[in-house]
């Protein structure tokens, strides 16, 4: 069963990465400004300065543009699931959502949050025994396709953790599934911690 599961998982992200590929070739370039303006309806809950005004959703400042793009991918395709967002992605097409992805990633990174200093150390530690850097970067800040953690609310980092433990939250690759199921609650929270006082 975890082969079918891991073999759909790889043939998903190669389906994305193709398909991805093939729409770029021969699309616009992205376009900030234009974003800004396709990004509007984002404000309300991720703010202009792509700040999220409630703890529970991310901040999108600084995030890669291709990490934008292919969770705007997966919403409006339905394979990740998030309130509206699956109502708000559907009516995006490939340019919009790379203009839109261009116009955040652009914005200057969300600032880091102090908390507990022995958590945020227990969090670094087990950033480090998991390797979070070698997908999301030295200072979790994000490359590629792959989210920017750094200066994230902690909020929203312990429930996409929780989630994609539990499988309510399905990752692309099945690396994420894989790293989070081992994690305890207290993990979580001190990763959490690690994240959020980055910037």
């Amino acid at each position: 069963m975890k082969l079918i599961s891991s073999t759909k998982a790889i043939l998903g992200v190669a389906f994305f990465t193709t398909l991805f590929a093939l729409n770029i070739a021969s699309a616009a370039p992205p376009d900030a400004a234009a974003g800004k303006v396709k990004a509007q309806t984002c404000f309300a809950c991720h703010g202009e300065n792509g700040i999220s005004v409630s703890p529970d959703i991310p901040n999108l400042a600084a995030q890669p543009p291709l990490s934008i793009t292919y969770q705007l991918i997966q919403f409006r395709g339905r394979q990740r699931k998030g309130g509206a967002m699956e109502a708000l992605a559907a009516g995006l097409s490939d340019q919009d959502m790379r203009d839109i992805a261009a116009y955040y990633s652009a914005l200057p990174p969300p600032p880091a949050q102090s908390s507990n200093t022995d958590l945020i150390a227990k969090g670094q530690q087990i950033s480090s025994t998991q390797y979070c850097n070698s997908c999301h970067g030295p200072q979790l800040q994000g490359q590629k396709h792959i989210a920017r953690l750094a200066g994230q609310s902690p909020e929203y980092l312990i429930a996409q953790l929780k989630n994609i433990r539990s499988g309510v939250r399905v990752d692309m690759d099945g690396t994420m599934g894989s790293a989070a199921r081992g994690l305890t609650d207290g993990d979580i929270e001190a990763l959490a911690a690690y994240a959020a006082s980055l910037k």
